[in-house]
């Protein structure tokens, strides 16, 4: 009886599962190259964001013929040296401090700082960074806001100033810290900030989309990490747990639209604050003012506040 013959079965092929094993291994290589590559892309860009200064003071006091002022400088709490010029108005009156905005300097606070002196009131412009800071990472307004805190302190012991009234105005990154620095020393007694921030994160969210020319949520994320590692230690304000604190300061916000994110945070923190305040929603922040009639005006409210709302009485 002849034996059938067994029908030979091809065996599966390799190739298939080693071809998909090669190509998974190289995807994943990709995948961790580009998370690399764009981590170190988020680190550079938020390490640029976070030392942003501009050194470049392009006024000075001789400027604007100014006789009457002093510079007057403070040490922060590690050491670093900030310079400032302490404009002299009458004796006895408050000294407003002015605050200048991220990437910016003291001299471009002079223009305003003139008409508040021509007025009478002692005026103070200073630096957050410069060559004898020693912190060279911004954490965008918590080390600000001690600074200001420093600055009100070293400004109120000076002969022919008031010593128990200041006010204070800030945009952006010296609004932040104007405003923290209200919520900690009493002798803030007005305070006038333009386009605003709750957190810190925000400033720097808003840097970050700038620069890449719009928003990007793996890079948001990436950047915003690395901003959390440069910050590690540097804890916020909570600033609008805390806005009951300046119940009996009087408050100004300035809500510019050049800067919809800003405006939106500044207008909800008008909105959560106490009386008494009063809010201008405007075309342009300081910080986007160039010369003109625009910022003619936009200077004259702010006089106007501070002549409203801080007496120049000596106490």
């Amino acid at each position: 009886m002849a034996r059938r013959r067994a029908v030979a079965v091809p065996a599966p092929s390799k190739l298939p599962i080693a071809f998909i094993s090669r190509l998974v291994r190289g995807l994943l290589i990709l995948a961790v190259v580009v998370v690399l590559v764009l981590g170190g892309a988020a680190a550079m860009l938020s390490y640029r964001v976070m030392t942003a200064h501009n050194d470049t003071e392009t006024v000075t006091p001789s400027t604007y013929l100014l006789s009457s002022y002093v510079s007057l400088n403070f040490t922060d709490r590690v050491g670093g040296e900030h310079e400032g010029w302490l404009l002299l108005g009458l004796k006895g009156a408050p000294a407003i401090i002015l605050c200048h905005g991220y990437n910016s300097n003291r001299s471009d606070m002079l223009s305003l700082g003139t008409i508040l002196r021509e007025n009478h009131f002692n005026v103070y412009v200073f630096n957050f960074a410069g060559p004898k800071a020693k912190e060279s990472l911004s954490d965008l307004g918590v080390r600000q806001g001690e600074d200001v805190l420093q600055a009100i302190e070293t400004v109120t012991k000076q002969g022919g100033v008031n010593p128990h009234r200041v006010g204070l105005y800030g945009t952006n990154l010296g609004g932040y810290a104007a405003l923290v620095a209200a919520m900690q020393n009493s002798k803030v007694q007005a305070l006038a900030v333009d386009t605003i921030y709750n957190q810190p994160q925000q400033m720097f969210e808003i840097q970050v989309d700038q620069a890449l020319g719009g928003s990007s949520p793996l890079f948001r994320y990436l950047s915003d990490t690395e901003f959390r590692l440069f910050t590690w230690g540097s804890k916020p304000y909570p600033v609008r747990a805390n806005l009951s604190k300046l119940a009996n300061v009087r408050k100004f916000f300035i809500s510019g639209r050049d800067t919809p994110a800003l405006a939106q945070s500044t207008e909800e923190l008008y909105n959560a604050a106490p009386q008494p305040k009063q809010l201008r929603v405007l075309d342009h922040s300081q910080a986007t003012l160039a010369s003109g009639t625009e910022k003619k005006e936009f200077e004259n409210q702010i006089l106007n506040f501070f002549l409203e709302n801080l007496s120049l009485r000596a106490d």
